[in-house]
């Protein structure tokens, strides 16, 4: 019975693993300040990912977002994809205010159109979510090096 039980415990991680899912973590190395306007989403969700009980020793300048969102496909004149794309400008400063990094970190992807349209407004929201995503992990794996020198 053992060995079955281990054989669909290694079939089940296999399977989590092959689809993207992973156990949400805070870096644990890095807190830093972050300066941005009042409902940034994007700087919301980058604070998660901090230590709150470390010391900060960064400050991160987040402006605003932009969204943009292209028809990328049509059929019979009715649009059947979207490009979407992400971008947001990123100041990282020390704590002497010296710059360290100045750079626009931006993502895109590809959306087939739904026939529903509340369920093709969920569907680009969520792909703005994912977009959002991926630019923080980039930007923590660029403040893990800077927090490193």
């Amino acid at each position: 019975m053992s060995k079955i039980n281990l054989l669909v415990a290694i079939i089940i991680i296999a399977l989590l693993g092959s689809c993207g899912f992973h156990v949400p973590h805070t870096n644990s190395a890095i807190n830093a300040s972050i300066i941005s306007s009042r409902n940034n989403v994007f700087s919301d969700e980058l604070q998660k990912h901090f230590n709150q009980n470390i010391p900060q020793t960064l400050v991160v300048q987040v402006d605003a977002e932009n969204q943009n969102q292209h028809t990328a496909s049509y059929t019979l004149s009715k649009a059947r994809g979207y490009t979407l794309s992400l971008s947001v400008p990123i100041k990282v400063f020390n704590q002497r205010k010296k710059l360290l990094l100045s750079q626009i970190f931006s993502a895109n992807m590809h959306l087939r159109k739904m026939d529903a349209f509340q369920a093709d407004r969920l569907q680009i929201e969520e792909g703005y979510q994912q977009l959002r995503y991926l630019i923080i992990r980039r930007l923590l794996r660029k403040l893990s090096k800077l927090n490193e020198n």
